[in-house]
């Protein structure tokens, strides 16, 4: 398994439910709606700390990214933090479908994501991906096409539920692709780019590998 870099100090990251695209907004105290129950309905104590989930501050179309200040949920660089989002949670879907080595692999994607949004989340900062990271995906890929039947013809998605699960992922991956090349990342985060491209290529092989050459295709 390979580890993970550090986040860097002063990053923070939240659940995504806390601020709607992955956790990189700070929300602010003062506008909190604080949460009263506990997963078990029970009532929190004054001394308990839970977390702010909704500020009510989205309201008016804008949010907050951290070190940016407030701006349209429109934004490019909120659009790619949605899409990156979302990719992370189409992949803990199949990851909760799949087990043992996929799922310890789709794992290691997920946070790979993450360190994509704090590229995109902080600009200004050092990139969070590096050559490593890629590095990481690409063997994977090698790994997985050495031992899975890939049809020559195009494959039509649904032949396994796992399969299924990680087509609709790589699908999510590629628009998140779009959106950073669309938003001007591929300059700026160079490895964040190549990173997502190399990511659908390998879900795409890691579905086939679930579907376990039984796909449906057409010529």
């Amino acid at each position: 398994m390979v580890s993970n870099p550090p986040l860097r100090s002063g990053l923070r990251i939240f659940p995504t439910c806390m601020t709607g695209i992955g956790g990189l907004q700070r929300p602010d105290p003062r506008d909190t709606v604080p949460l009263t129950t506990g997963r078990t309905g029970r009532q929190l104590s004054e001394h308990e700390n839970n977390p702010p989930v909704s500020t009510g501050r989205g309201d008016d179309g804008t949010t907050t990214l951290l070190g940016s200040g407030r701006m349209g949920k429109d934004d490019p660089r909120i659009v790619v933090l949605g899409d990156v989002d979302e990719a992370s949670s189409f992949l803990g879907l199949a990851r909760a479908e799949a087990g043992g080595e996929v799922g310890e692999l789709l794992l290691e994607l997920q946070r790979l994501l993450y360190r994509v949004m704090g590229d995109v989340a902080m600009p200004k900062e050092d990139d969070f991906v590096g050559e490593g990271d890629l590095d990481l995906v690409d063997r994977a890929l090698e790994d997985w096409r050495g031992r899975t039947e890939i049809p020559k013809e195009f494959v039509i998605p649904g032949e396994s539920r796992l399969g299924a699960l990680l087509d609709v992922a790589r699908s999510v991956v590629r628009r998140a692709e779009r959106s950073l090349v669309a938003a001007g990342y591929g300059e700026a985060h160079p490895y964040a780019v190549r990173v997502v491209n190399r990511l659908s290529d390998l879900l795409f092989v890691l579905a086939r590998a679930a579907d376990g050459g039984n796909t449906l295709s057409r010529g």
